[in-house]
């Protein structure tokens, strides 16, 4: 807040942006006009008490021009939204600048701001020991000196973050709240968890490598892929069984058939029959026609499975590609049964 009862001409040459000093040169290239405008405009929404869009337009200005006006007056904006460790850093610069620059009553009124602002304000003490070698703290991304470890330095009230890396260690961080009139400490730990070690990452000349992640997959049987043998064995047993089923169901028809064939004398004088009797003859014939079918299939089957079963390969790589061998099926008016192919 400003003290009451400061002399008229002070103030206005506080409110006039000053002319860049060559000691303090803008960044970004120099543009007055520009500078001048952004200045008036943050004056005029500083006097609406619009200081959050203030604020960033005085700090624009004294980018494009510096001027020891602007300075002052963004220190002030800064006082006003709470920001007192800028202020008080902002009025220490303009009361130095004052000064170099022969402006008694300006530097006055600067020193008499900022020391009004030094006791309200908040202080942070990082504290260091046993720091690991390569050791790095930052506040809010901004690196802190090793000089500067364990000394109170002026921070905005608010929260700040707080890290520390050191190589082959894990980021430590955390969060601290600063409040006017205090001094917060953080300590940094003594030892920073070592970093997880990456697959794959080259190891440093001395240091062991690191042991698998899971040791017991290395000592784990390796998967058992069946060959080429075990496969056409398992055909064969199984082409074996087909033709047992087709024996058997031939077995099944053929004494059907001689059932009807029996049951169809009854209804025949030798070789005339009635309905009755020519039905059941045909009904004979077709079964033994199906039996004789069924029974020659089936033996070929088994036949055929059994040549499977004793040729299959014994598991070499060089038996597999010698011995394989197949069954193709074929069939016929007169019958069917299965062809071997391969090489031996």
């Amino acid at each position: 807040m400003k003290p009451r009862g400061t002399p008229f001409f002070v103030l206005s040459l506080l409110v006039v942006p000053m002319a860049a000093s060559a000691a303090d040169p803008p960044k970004g290239g120099s543009d007055p006009a520009a500078a001048q405008g952004l200045f008036y405009e943050a004056r005029t929404l500083m006097g609406q008490n619009k200081f959050a869009e203030a604020c960033p337009k005085l700090e624009e200005s004294l980018r494009l021009d510096s001027g020891v006006g602007t300075a002052f007056n963004l220190a002030d904006c800064n006082e006003h939204l709470g920001k007192i460790t800028a202020a008080w850093a902002g009025f220490l610069d303009v009361a130095a600048t004052s000064k170099n620059t022969n402006q008694p009553d300006r530097e006055k009124l600067a020193r008499k701001r900022a020391a009004a602002l030094e006791p309200r304000l908040p202080k942070l003490v990082v504290e260091v020991s046993g720091a690991p070698p390569g050791l790095e703290v930052k506040r809010d991304g901004i690196v802190i000196g090793a000089a500067a470890w364990g000394t109170p330095i002026p921070v905005d009230p608010g929260s700040h973050k707080i890290t520390a890396t050191a190589p082959g260690k894990q980021t430590w961080e955390t969060t601290v709240t600063s409040a006017e009139s205090k001094t917060t400490k953080v300590v940094i730990p003594r030892d920073l968890p070592a970093a997880p070690v990456v697959a794959g990452a080259p190891v440093a000349p001395g240091a062991e490598a690191a042991p698998p992640a899971n040791p017991v997959a290395q000592n784990f049987p390796p998967p058992v892929v069946e060959s080429a043998g075990s496969t056409q064995r398992t055909i064969g047993w199984i082409v074996t069984g087909v033709g047992a089923v087709g024996i058997g169901l031939g077995a099944g028809f053929g004494l059907s058939s001689m059932s009807k064939r029996d049951e169809s004398r009854t209804h025949c004088v030798v070789d005339a029959c009635d309905a009755e009797g020519v039905s059941l003859r045909d009904d004979a014939l077709s079964r033994g026609n199906i039996a004789t079918i069924a029974t020659i299939a089936g033996g070929a089957a088994v036949v055929g499975g059994l040549i499977l079963v004793l040729t299959a390969p014994k598991g070499t790589e060089k038996s597999e590609r010698a011995g394989k061998i197949r069954a193709v099926p074929s069939a016929s008016v007169g019958g069917g049964g299965f062809m071997l192919q391969g090489a031996f």
